[in-house]
């Protein structure tokens, strides 16, 4: 995971459960923070042979540009960040996604 020198001032933890084929987005602002950011996926279950799943961060915004990533970046570090999107898409399977996000 990338890392940053100093103190973490926040954290932001969260979890995603998606089932089906669906793209499921999560927004997450921030008031310009240095980040480092990692995402991880867990296959809960799958019957078929043909199955996809990805999860990660899809679109950036720091130093007032906007980055958008496809397929989405499983770590991230940036700085000066206003908002991330986090980005979770399933092809006949379920899956739970989940984010640790490192503020400072």
């Amino acid at each position: 995971m990338p890392t940053m020198t100093g103190s973490i001032w926040a954290q932001n933890i969260g979890y995603r459960i998606v089932s089906g084929n669906t793209i499921d987005t999560v927004d997450l602002s921030f008031n310009n923070r240095d980040i480092t950011g990692d995402a991880a996926i867990t296959l809960l279950t799958h019957g078929k042979k043909n199955i996809w799943v990805e999860c990660g961060f899809s679109r950036v915004v720091s130093n007032g540009q906007v980055e958008e990533f496809d397929p989405p970046l499983p770590r991230i570090k940036r700085s000066n960040v206003t908002s991330i999107r986090f980005r979770t898409a399933t092809y006949d399977c379920s899956a739970r996604s989940r984010w640790v996000i490192n503020v400072w």
